[in-house]
This record gives structure tokens, C-alpha cells and sequence, in this order.
């Protein structure tokens, strides 16, 4: 039965409710390389956990976080240093002419991670001179394995986007989307796959540098909420694991008041529920689990699972468009839908010298990052997600 943790990645039997999704993923890495698409705190790190710790085929799979990489070298040198951690591909990693042969015997030992900072600095050192011709020395080792390796390169889209916004970096997010295209398509290079992950849109990060056929070879895979049953199922299996009864009628007003069932949302309702009726004896009815709801998880005390939505924009969107952003989402909170023609007059106020593309940019992001979905019956944006709506209205909502 599946415990509930509320923030951080899951592995094993908490991991739940993902079975035919990883099934998916397998399926398609099994003759290609795939696009793993999911706002944050959808669960796709859990999901890679999955896949690491239930391989399939004898395939071998290397997991790097790209989060905080601004150069090709960080990512080569994160290539290498995890190929050494297994204990089948250290052999390849160990080979490599540029990997400094005594510090690196005792890389894999038990040493302090100061030892291990100061390793990695230095095949960084070696690799960022000639990071292709590092590259290809490494990728040719591996072709040369009887090995099928698999690459999970975590938040690749965030690596991009950061360099694509640094001058002296935007050229080389150019050359390695190039260079990896090309490594994939290479025929000597058959038993290598890549999973690439990222919690913003990869298309609009590579429509900006002008390299949107540079990822046309990956199959694209979406990972999306619960549906109604299954987060009825998961409520039920947590309510049986942690011995707090849940009725069908709990379960069904934790669902409505949510609206979207995003796990991470369902897994907050659970704490706070499973909170009230350990500490305070609050007995879980509909009527508690509402005024649980209106008080807690839409106050100040869970507002730190929530702020990432608000504060992310400054990271990932300039200035313009998140100010933009920001008057959108408060006008949608507040109407509840809003026509796609106004909400492009809002961004033209916002937005100097604003035009459709930009415009268009900007509310595939909203989208990809789950703020707003686009009705198009309606032609206009609402909340994705009526947790999100009520969260905004109530701590962003009167802005301005």
C-alpha cells in the first residue's frame, strides 16, 4: 500500500497509479527515444525512478538532473561521472582519455563529497576545451558496448532555456541540440536511447533559438492527472494505509473541491486530513474536509506547496511577459474564463511593442506549465485546475 509523501519524487509501491504509463514509456524506448512532457509535481521524476529501478531488456539507464547545467561540459561531465557509478559501464567511463586515471579509482569508494566536488571539477577541466570531440570519444566507447544504455537527462528543457539566455552560452545550446540530433541519427550508434524530461515546454525554448526540427525525433509523451477513478482508488489506498477512514463520500468531496485530481494536490488534501484527525480528533466528514480546505490548504500554512506556481515565472519568463502573465491569470481567477482576444489586449497593454507570436509564446507556456487550458469551444483560457483558481484567488487574486 502507498504511503503518502507530499513533495518529494516516490519509488516502489508509492509510486502509484502509474503502471500503464511506464508500460507506455518502455514500449516506446524499445526502438526509439522519447519526450517525457509534465508540469512540476506531476510525478516524472517518480516515474524515471520506476524505470531505474525496474529495468526491462538488460537495458542500462543513466539518470542525470540537467537543472542547474549552463554548458555542454556539465552535462558530459554528469555523463560520465554517473556511467562510473554503474557497475557494469564504469569500464567505459574508466577508458576515456580524458578522465584523470588515479583520482578516478577512487571516485567509486567511499570518500567525502568535497573529494568528489573537486573530481568533477577537474574532468570538467578536461572535457571543456573539446567537449564534441570528448563527446564523441565517449559515445563511441558505449557503441563499441554490448550494452543498451539509456539516457534520462531530468530537466533538459531548464538547461536550454538557461543558456539560451545567457549570451555568451546561446550558441552552444545551438551546437549541442545539433551535435545530439546528430549522435542520434548516426548508424554507428544503435544501442543508445534518450529520455528527455523537462517540467517547461521544450517547444518554445527551441522555437526561440530557432531549432525546432533539432527534437523531431523523439516520440512525445504526455504525463497527465489521475482520472476520477484512479484518484478515487489512490484516496482509498492511502486511507487503508495510514488507518484513516475515508468514506465515498469524503473521497467524492476531496474530488470536487480539487477539480483536476493532480496527485501532488490529492496528497496535500490526504496531510492535512490525516493531521486534523491525529492531532485535533477531527473526525473526516465533507463538511470538515471543506472548512479544512477553505482554511488550510488555501492558507498561509500550506501556501509553500503552492508558491513555486507564482515564483517560477521570474525564472523562466522576462520580465515583460511575466508581468503580462501575472494580470492574465488574476483576470481569468477573477471571471473565471477569459476570450483569447482579450487576454491578447491585456499582454499588448502589458508588452511593448508586443505582437501575436510573442502572445502565442507566452500562453503555450501558461499551458505547458499548467496554469490555464484553452477552451476552444468557448475560445477563451481558464484555471486548469479549480484548487489552483481558488489558491490564486485568494493570495493574488486582488492585485493591482
Amino acid at each position: 500500500m502507498p504511503c503518502n509523501f507530499v513533495g518529494p519524487p516516490v519509488r516502489g509501491s508509492d509510486c502509484y497509479g502509474r503502471e500503464a504509463f511506464v508500460n507506455l514509456v518502455w514500449e516506446k524506448l524499445s526502438f526509439g527515444h522519447v519526450l517525457l512532457a509534465s508540469p512540476r509535481r506531476f510525478g516524472k521524476t517518480s516515474v524515471m525512478y520506476r524505470l531505474i529501478d525496474e529495468p526491462r531488456w538488460d537495458y542500462r539507464l543513466v539518470h542525470c538532473d540537467l537543472e542547474h547545467f549552463l554548458e555542454p561540459a556539465d552535462l558530459l561531465t554528469a555523463l560520465v561521472v554517473q556511467l562510473s557509478r554503474d557497475d557494469v559501464l564504469s569500464k567505459i567511463a574508466s577508458a576515456l582519455s580524458y578522465v584523470p586515471k588515479k583520482a578516478w579509482q577512487g571516485f567509486r569508494a567511499n570518500v567525502e563529497e568535497i573529494e568528489v566536488h573537486k573530481l568533477k571539477l577537474k574532468l570538467k577541466e578536461q572535457i571543456q576545451p573539446r567537449w564534441q570531440s570528448s563527446g564523441e570519444e565517449l559515445f563511441d566507447a558505449i557503441a563499441r558496448s554490448p550494452e543498451t544504455v539509456v539516457f534520462l537527462l531530468d530537466e533538459f528543457a531548464v538547461m536550454i532555456d538557461e543558456m539560451a539566455h545567457l549570451e555568451a552560452r546561446r550558441e552552444d545550446a545551438r551546437l549541442l541540440l545539433r551535435w545530439l540530433r546528430q549522435l542520434r541519427q548516426s548508424p554507428r550508434i544503435k544501442n543508445v536511447r534518450f529520455l528527455v524530461a523537462g517540467s517547461i515546454g521544450i517547444g518554445n525554448v527551441l522555437s526561440n533559438l530557432g531549432e525546432s526540427a533539432s527534437m523531431n525525433d523523439f516520440e512525445h509523451l504526455k504525463l497527465q492527472p489521475f482520472s476520477d477513478p484512479m484518484a478515487d482508488r489512490f484516496l482509498q489506498a492511502l486511507s487503508e494505509s495510514h488507518d484513516i477512514p475515508l468514506s465515498a463520500a469524503v473521497r467524492k468531496k476531496v474530488l470536487q473541491l480539487i477539480g483536476t485530481p493532480v496527485p501532488y494536490f490529492l496528497q496535500i488534501m490526504f496531510s492535512e486530513i490525516a493531521k486534523a484527525s491525529k492531532e485535533r480528533g477531527i473526525a473526516p466528514t465533507p463538511a470538515a474536509v471543506q472548512a479544512l480546505y477553505q482554511d488550510t490548504v488555501l492558507g498561509v500554512d500550506c501556501k509553500p506547496y503552492f508558491d513555486h506556481y507564482y515564483g517560477r515565472m521570474r525564472e523562466h519568463y522576462d520580465e515583460q511577459d511575466e508581468k503580462a502573465a501575472k494580470t492574465i491569470l488574476r483576470t481569468i481567477a477573477n471571471l473565471g474564463a477569459v476570450k483569447r482576444d482579450t487576454c491578447y489586449q491585456i499582454y499588448r497593454r502589458e508588452c511593448e511593442g508586443a505582437d501575436i507570436e510573442r502572445f502565442n509564446g507566452l500562453m503555450s507556456n501558461l499551458e505547458n506549465d499548467f496554469y490555464v487550458g484553452f477552451n476552444s469551444r468557448q475560445s477563451a483560457y481558464q484555471f486548469s485546475c479549480k484548487l489552483l483558481r481558488d489558491w490564486w484567488l485568494r493570495h493574488y487574486g486582488m492585485e493591482g
